[in-house]
């Protein structure tokens, strides 16, 4: 793994998703990697990308974790942010849909009430779920509830469907038992955990994001050579119930990025969300533009595939 040179310590305040999908920063932690690589990392956690992101635009943290569909989203406000890297690449959201309310089959969805967070990652992919099912957006009721309100919202029947990942839809299909079924909701295309980042912040410490993505990198490294070590440093910091969390590994990909295929998706999502007017702008960013390279070019630069 690589080691970058430094005299002192940098500070960085990080804001970090409280998820299995900050793999690499939790693991890069609690293994003494940023300490290693000589960053001093002041982390808060969230329950969802977006919370973190609204500190990173408050400039309460420096560097923070979301979905690239969050990115996507403020893209449109901030044009001064930047991804100097993407951390995880993930097939996990899934629909959790209540049995005995009549729902065998995707397209028994219609006329029934889902539940999803407003403005994330969710509602892009049940957009294109109904799209694919061949099923009327509008025959749909969307109800706005954050991850964790939505075990109570379909246990006690306000809505007949939640779309969400785990642990949240874990914890939605053990307390519904028999009465619930999960199916995939992506329709066959992964997301990405991102790196958010301003350009001042970058400019004015581009050592310091080296250190950080470096630390990260002998994470991915651990990951990939102790995979059971990794998941039992998941399992203490995140409070992961193993006999749920261990089956859903296989649906994440902890590496650090830069891929044509997530520049693509962006551009997709922006399409969508001006379509669907969850921005002001109608024109869309040249997402190429958002990128910054110089980190992972010098710390991993095979992790490069984005055409630049």
């Amino acid at each position: 793994m690589p080691s970058v040179k430094q005299v002192s310590a940098e500070p960085l305040r990080l804001g970090v998703y409280q998820g299995i999908h900050s793999a690499l920063i939790y693991v890069a932690d609690m293994q003494g990697f940023f300490r290693k690589q000589g960053v001093d990392v002041a982390m808060n956690e969230y329950e969802t990308g977006p919370l973190a992101v609204n500190n990173l635009v408050a400039d309460k943290v420096d560097v923070a974790t979301a979905a690239e569909f969050a990115f996507v989203l403020q893209s449109f406000r901030y044009p001064d942010l930047r991804m100097p890297a993407t951390i995880c690449r993930a097939a996990d959201f899934e629909l959790v849909v209540r049995k005995d309310r009549g729902i065998a089959r995707p397209q028994d969805l219609a006329r029934k009430r889902i539940a999803l967070l407003r403005g994330g990652q969710a509602e892009f992919f049940l957009y294109n779920y109904l799209i694919f099912n061949r099923i009327p957006a509008e025959s749909v009721q969307i109800v706005d509830r954050r991850p964790s309100q939505m075990i109570g919202a379909i246990a006690d029947g306000k809505v007949d469907a939640a779309i969400t990942s785990p642990p949240y839809t874990t914890e939605m299909v053990r307390q519904l038992g028999a009465r619930a079924a999960r199916w995939p909701a992506q329709s066959g295309q992964d997301y990405y955990q991102v790196l958010f980042a301003k350009e001042s912040f970058l400019k004015k410490q581009p050592r310091t994001i080296e250190l950080f993505l470096a630390a990260l990198s002998d994470a991915e490294g651990f990951i990939s050579k102790y995979p059971e070590r990794a998941q039992a440093i998941l399992h203490q910091r995140l409070k992961l119930d193993s006999e749920s969390f261990l089956p859903t590994w296989p649906l994440y990909q902890f590496q650090l990025q830069l891929t044509q295929d997530s520049l693509v998706l962006m551009e997709r999502e922006a399409k969508w969300a001006t379509r669907n007017k969850l921005v002001e702008k109608k024109e869309m960013p040249n997402y190429l533009d958002f990128f910054y390279f110089n980190g992972l070019d010098k710390v991993k630069p095979e992790a490069v595939s984005v055409v630049h």
